[in-house]
Formats: structure tokens, sequence, C-alpha cells
């Protein structure tokens, strides 16, 4: 319910539109904006709770132009992080005929994004068409918002740590959430200076291959201590730009996504720790092709719902401990097969000697039909 919503400074526009558009038709369409984490999602997800209606959310990145029929058929229409729309044709073409056909029919659309609507790289009648409805920022905690929510996620919290994480630089709701969970496990309260340092110092490690250029990247092209203003924004822009690459290439980017919107030092630390286990995933891509499966699974080693389960893993980079120890399995075990004569080689011996053997016995023995017994006629 939107009544269950934390009210202050930094979301009071977004608030309020969400419960006029829920009431009639006016708001249409709606666009919500504010920075990762600020609790768009949040919001919509609780606004499509609220709506009495057929209704759904589509993220961006998995907007379907096919799928327009069934787009159409729904009372509430939510596109969730529109600026990591895909440009390539028809996509942004059927975003048009999608919006023009919610408005024209008092069907109500909203769109999130971190970006007001004039950043977007759309086209100036998509941009237009969205300006002509009504606009809302989220925006970043001001002293008394942060003093709020903390208080209210945190009550169980003893005052000391509650009083320290108000002091913190804390900007969005997922940062507060972060800050919260890591200062109940800790029993403290660690001060995000502190995390910056860390993450200088993960990403001064070497990594190797084409991860060196990503990571070197990233430090050479961002001062040593990261703000909270456009070069987080910029850093954002990069690592999703990158995840989507790798989702592309089919790699599994769900540890990234759990991440995308929390505090950046958390975000960059994870995002390290990802590319090198893809970097070991393709690793062992290489290493799993050279070994010969065919072989293992007419052997009976391997079953055809296990090499499916290996080459699912094989873009998981959750899985890269397990890969690694089973493809080193799967390579001792074939290397105990070429130490062994197979089944057809032992037939085809089996199948010489008999052959041998009959030869040398119908050589060396004579029927002596005469005496009705059998004469040799050499000695073995």
């Amino acid at each position: 319910m939107v009544s269950e919503i934390i009210f202050g400074n930094f979301n009071a526009e977004a608030i309020k539109a969400i419960k006029k558009s829920l009431k009639s038709k006016e708001i249409n369409p709606l666009y919500i904006h504010g920075p990762y984490g600020s609790g768009k999602s949040f919001l919509v997800q609780k606004m499509e709770e609220e709506y009495k209606g057929k209704s759904i959310t589509i993220e961006a990145t998995k907007f379907e132009p096919s799928l327009i029929n069934e787009y159409l058929d729904y009372d509430l229409f939510i596109l969730s992080d529109l600026e990591l729309l895909p440009l390539r044709s028809p996509i942004p073409e059927t975003i048009f005929d999608i919006l023009s056909y919610y408005i024209e029919k008092k069907k109500q659309i909203v769109f999130t994004s971190d970006r007001p609507p004039y950043a977007l790289k759309l086209s100036e009648r998509i941009i237009s068409r969205i300006e002509r409805g009504v606009t809302v920022k989220i925006k970043p905690f001001d002293k008394t918002s942060r003093e709020k929510v903390i208080k209210t996620l945190c009550k169980d919290l003893p005052p000391k740590i509650i009083n320290n994480l108000i002091d913190e630089d804390i900007e969005t709701i997922s940062q507060a959430i972060g800050a919260i969970k890591k200062a109940r496990v800790l029993g403290y309260v660690v001060k995000r200076k502190e995390e910056r340092e860390k993450t200088k110092q993960l990403l001064s490690k070497k990594t190797m291959g084409e991860f060196d250029n990503f990571v070197n990247d990233i430090r050479e092209t961002f001062s040593e201590t990261i703000d909270r203003s456009a070069k987080e924004h910029k850093l954002r822009e990069e690592y999703s730009s990158k995840m989507y690459v790798w989702k592309m290439k089919g790699f599994n980017t769900d540890c990234i996504k759990k991440v995308i919107d929390g505090p950046i030092d958390k975000l960059t630390s994870e995002f390290v720790s990802f590319t090198m286990d893809i970097q070991r995933l393709i690793e062992l891509q290489r290493q799993y092709g050279v070994v010969n499966i065919k072989n293992l699974l007419n052997m009976g080693i391997l079953s055809k719902e296990e090499i499916k389960d290996i080459e699912k893993a094989l873009f998981n980079p959750d899985k890269t401990d397990w890969l690694s120890i089973r493809i080193s399995e799967l390579e001792n075990q074939e290397e105990e097969l070429l130490k062994k004569p197979t089944e057809v080689e032992i037939k085809e011996a089996k199948k010489e000697t008999s052959s041998v053997n009959i030869d040398k016995l119908t050589e060396e023995l004579k029927i002596d039909l005469n005496a009705n017994s059998f004469r040799f006629l050499k000695e073995f």
C-alpha cells in the first residue's frame, strides 16, 4: 500500500503524483526520476498493488516490440529504467505507439528513470510526449529525510548506532538499507570513508587479460575519493553498460543486479569481483571444450542432464569453484580411459586370438577315421 511508504521531503512529489494518478487519469503519462536506489521501483510496485485494474510492470531491458498487442491490453502500464531501453529499431517506435495509445484511451502509463526526460537518448517526439504529462523527481536525502528514514527502519538498534547512521552521508533509500544491514551485522557503523579506502585498495590489485583495461579505466578515470554527484552517476552508467554486454553474451548478471542500486563502493567491489569470475568462466569454458564429452557420455561417466547443468554453469559466476573441481575430475577420468583398451579394441583382440588358435589346431590335429581315434601329428 502507498500508505506504507516512508514520506519525506525527498519523495513527497512522487507520492502525491502517484496518489493523484490512482484517483484520476489527469496525470498521464507519469514520469518519475531519481538516482539509483532512491526508491522508484518500490514506489511503482506499491502503486501497482493498489491499482484497481489490469496492470503490468516491464523492465526496459526486457521490452519486446513483438508483444505490443499484449502490452496494449492493460489499464496500467509501467516501464522501469527507461534510460536502459535498447535503441535498436523498432523498439523506440513501438514505445511511441504504446505511449500514444495509452494517452488517447485514457489508460495510465508510468515511466521511471535515473534522469529527467530531456537527458534520454530517445527521439524528440517521444520526449515531447512524455513532457506533456507530469514529471516528478525523487531527491537525495536532506538531513530531516535521512533522520526520518533511518529512525523508521532501525528502531531496534541502539541510539548510538542510529545517531552515527544519521551523521553519515547517506542520500538514498538503498544506501540507508545497506548501511543499516551492515550495522546490524557488525554492531557498529562503518564510516563510508573507510569503505572508499578499501575499494581503492581492491582496485589496485592486479587483474588479468581483457579485464585489466576495464579496472584500470575505473581507476584512471575517476578520483580516488568517489563523490556522490556526476562521477558516481557516470560510473553507474559504465557498470550498467558493461553488465548489459555480459548479459547479451549469455552470462548470469544477477549478482550485479542486486547491488546496482546500492552504495557505489559496494557496487564497485562487487563488479571487480564479478569481472574476475567472468574471466575464470572463460578459462573454464576453454578447459571444458578440450574434454571429449561424447566419449564420457558413451562410457556412462556423464549423463545428458549433467552436461546441461555444466553448460549452464559455465555462464554463472557463482559456479566457478564447482566447475573447476568437476572439470578437473572429468579430465582425470578421461586420462584414465586413455590408459584402458576400449570395448572395441578388446573385441578385435579376442577375434584375432580366436582365429589364430583355430587355424593352429586345424593344422596340427588330424582325425584317423580307420583307427577311430585322434592322432597328433605334432607335439604341442
